[in-house]
């Protein structure tokens, strides 16, 4: 329900801006939905609930502080695939800790209906953070080209998939007619920040707030 209210939203703000295009946003192919917890009582309760956060908490440390929350769906047998990236090459070269982003599955996910791919460190040289380039037709930022197709993770609606900041993943291009939908937080152990010391998105407090 929530990643259907987002998507008439980011629909309505592309018409009315006249716009198929608006940052990974692709029109009738991809869209990427933010969600303010803030607008939704659900979101609220989830993202501090002992079911993010506590994998977050087990995997940073006592301190975690939510980062970002979006909704990715792909649209029926045109839905565009997403580049080779490390999330934190989003952060467009600042220097930061990893976090943890945590990818739930809203569909059972498949290698036809563009599930995720992932780059084990092993095989990508390492975890360190990698320079990124941005395509000018997708707009998505790409750290990696060469020809290891990665390990595919086909896995059923409801599962969480926990990935390091560093690590290099893509999604797949959607070839069936349903819509592929997932659902993205991301958690840091401190705010962060870019070199003008403001704030990257958010840093919201998670500690005493997750039951």
């Amino acid at each position: 329900d929530e990643c259907a209210r987002r998507y008439d939203t980011m629909r309505s703000q592309m018409d009315a801006v006249g716009a198929d295009t608006l940052g990974l946003t692709h029109r009738d192919r991809r869209y990427f939905l933010h969600a303010p917890h803030q607008e939704s009582e659900f979101l609220s309760r989830f993202l501090f609930s002992d079911t993010v956060v506590g994998p977050a908490a087990a995997l940073l440390g006592p301190d975690v502080y939510l980062f970002l929350e979006l909704f990715v769906l792909k649209c029926g047998i045109v839905g565009s695939a997403m580049a080779w990236h490390q999330d934190g090459g989003y952060l467009m070269g600042t220097d930061h800790q990893p976090y943890l982003s945590i990818w739930i599955a809203l569909d059972d996910m498949s290698s036809r209906n563009g599930t995720l791919a992932v780059l084990p460190f092993p095989r990508a040289g390492g975890d360190a953070l990698v320079e990124h380039v941005r395509d000018p037709r997708s707009n998505d930022r790409v750290g990696y080209t060469g020809a290891d197709v990665g390990e595919v993770l086909e896995v059923p609606a409801g599962s969480m998939v926990l990935m390091a900041s560093t690590l290099l993943h893509r999604s797949l291009p959607n070839a069936d007619p349903a819509p592929r939908r997932a659902f993205l937080v991301s958690y840091s152990a401190a705010p962060i920040t870019g070199p003008d010391g403001a704030l990257w998105n958010m840093a919201e407090p998670c500690r005493g707030r997750h039951a």
